[in-house]
């Protein structure tokens, strides 16, 4: 009998995020669900670099898990803990070959983002990637006031679906958000991967594609149809950057970026599908 897999489960601020997935699913896998270092509450001197992130959230899921070394794992993850994953899967190590498979949320490669940029309305639609990446960023933000800056940011990305957004809301989630993200340790954090993810990243990932460094797993792309497919086709850049199984699903009724939270019964219903795909 195949052993039941373990998911790491990464989102930033992750502690009211995914409060509609998580119940649904605990019954079913076994889940390591990290906060990303240096967002929220947790911290770490570490620099910031997508691998060693990524690698420093697999062996605290080994360590707590017994056999999280010989179980497989799904590494399923939203924004920017997606991109951790993507950057452990073009960077194959005895940590990540027990991944089986992969499932990222409302992203395009890093690379591809900052390509679309020559569009003047990506440029306005995602003015926060070149911002944060500067150097006097936390600076500017801690001036404005964190709190404000992190509701600031979850309007313009919250979406058109009413009902989705009340549940976004639920459990006063944005007052939490707004609070965890007004810290110098926050902004300082969130600050460090937006410059870790311009030259850095881009310049990593253009060698992975001219040495055919890509995904070789089997993963499934969700991504909203309102926002991230109104710049990116998003099924035909992902074919360029994955050997392996690939599938992508749109997101509709006017769920935004960040659908785990506004659509979760849709998000836990592709997972269970994926996962009894890929493992059976």
């Amino acid at each position: 009998m195949a052993k039941v897999p373990s998911f790491v489960w990464s989102m930033a601020i992750l502690s009211q995020a995914i409060c509609g997935v998580i119940p649904a699913l605990k019954d079913n896998y076994s889940l390591f669900v990290p906060e990303l270092p240096n967002y929220g509450i947790s911290t770490t001197s570490m620099p910031w670099n997508k691998r060693d992130m990524g690698a420093l959230l697999l062996r605290a899921m080994h360590a707590t898990l017994k056999s999280g070394s010989t179980r497989p794992i799904i590494w399923c993850s939203h924004d920017r803990g997606a991109r951790l994953g993507h950057r452990l899967l073009t960077s194959p190590s005895s940590l990540t070959q027990n991944i089986k498979a992969a499932i990222f949320m409302d992203i395009v490669p890093s690379l591809e983002q900052w390509k679309a940029f020559a569009n003047p309305a990506a440029s306005v639609a995602y003015f926060h990637w070149p911002f944060l990446a500067r150097p006097d960023a936390p600076e500017m933000i801690t001036s404005m006031g964190g709190a404000k800056y992190c509701r600031l940011i979850m309007e313009r990305g919250k979406g058109q679906n009413d009902d989705g957004v009340a549940s976004m809301q639920s459990d006063d989630a944005w007052d939490h958000y707004c609070a965890v993200f007004d810290t110098k340790a926050a902004i300082d954090g969130s600050c460090a991967d937006y410059t870790d993810g311009a030259m850095p990243e881009c310049e990593a990932q253009t060698e992975d594609q001219k040495a055919g460094r890509k995904v070789q797993v089997p993963l499934l792309v969700l991504y909203s149809e309102g926002s991230l497919a109104r710049m990116h086709d998003v099924p035909k850049i992902w074919r360029d950057w994955v050997t392996g199984e690939l599938e992508c699903v749109g997101v509709g009724e006017g769920h935004g970026h960040y659908f785990p939270e506004s659509r979760p019964e849709f998000v836990v219903e592709q997972v269970k599908r994926w996962v009894a795909k890929v493992l059976s």
